[in-house]
């Protein structure tokens, strides 16, 4: 689903993970493919970086501690999922903030905070941490340089929220590219907002069960025909 809806960035690179318990969790290692993943090709680590269920000695996921860390920091998060998509990882690289520009945009704006950690992989237990603590209470933090993190309360959910967010960076490039960023005006940003906040209340948007039914029934039944 990742990979057919553009998520999953060159569909080769970046790791899924869920949480099992209070110290393991199952996830993909990076040479599996995004496109031909079976489930017999996941693994169990724990979050110290050492796989579990089986023998080894080969660190399978370098960027272990990103998904470590956010569970150790985050109890609510039972997913957390880490690519290079193409729109999500320009955006934050040319310091392009999201507007409210559509309902994908505002659902974003303020929410998609940037850590510049110059590109490198987060391969350390300290990288991980930093990682988290810029996620902090947040769905996603992207790594300018590099791509982004999604977390969750399950696969659905992190599915979902990364194919709004490129769709959201995809919408940003867009209207950057037609002239200079930012796009709107301070007010007009701020009364957008301002309206979203107010009818939250009435009108909450409860869709995640219905938005991934509809991208499996849209992504999935046209990939298979």
């Amino acid at each position: 689903m990742l990979y057919a809806v553009g998520a999953a960035g060159d569909g080769l690179a970046g790791h899924l993970s869920a949480r099992l318990d209070e110290n393991r969790m199952l996830i993909k290692p990076r040479p599996v493919s995004w496109w031909a993943l079976a489930p017999g090709e996941l693994i169990v680590m724990d979050f110290h970086g050492r796989r579990v269920d089986t023998p080894s000695e080969n660190i399978a996921v370098r960027e272990w501690p990103i998904h470590a860390q956010i569970y150790r920091a985050r109890p609510d998060v039972r997913c957390v999922m880490h690519t290079h998509p193409a729109a999500s990882t320009l955006m934050a690289a040319l310091g392009i903030e999201v507007e409210p520009l559509n309902q994908d945009c505002a659902g974003f704006t303020g929410e998609a905070p940037v850590l510049d950690n110059c590109g490198i992989s987060i391969s350390t237990v300290e990288l991980g941490d930093e990682v988290a603590r810029a996620l902090g209470k947040k769905r996603v933090v992207l790594l300018k340089n590099h791509g982004s993190v999604v977390a969750g309360g399950s696969v659905a959910e992190v599915c979902v929220t990364a194919q709004r967010l490129e769709r959201t960076a995809e919408m940003m490039l867009r209207a950057a590219s037609a002239g200079k960023a930012p796009v709107m005006s301070a007010e007009a940003r701020a009364a957008v907002m301002a309206a979203r906040k107010a009818a939250e209340g009435a009108l909450r948007e409860d869709t995640l069960g219905e938005r991934w039914q509809m991208l499996q029934d849209y992504y999935l039944r046209r990939e298979e025909s």
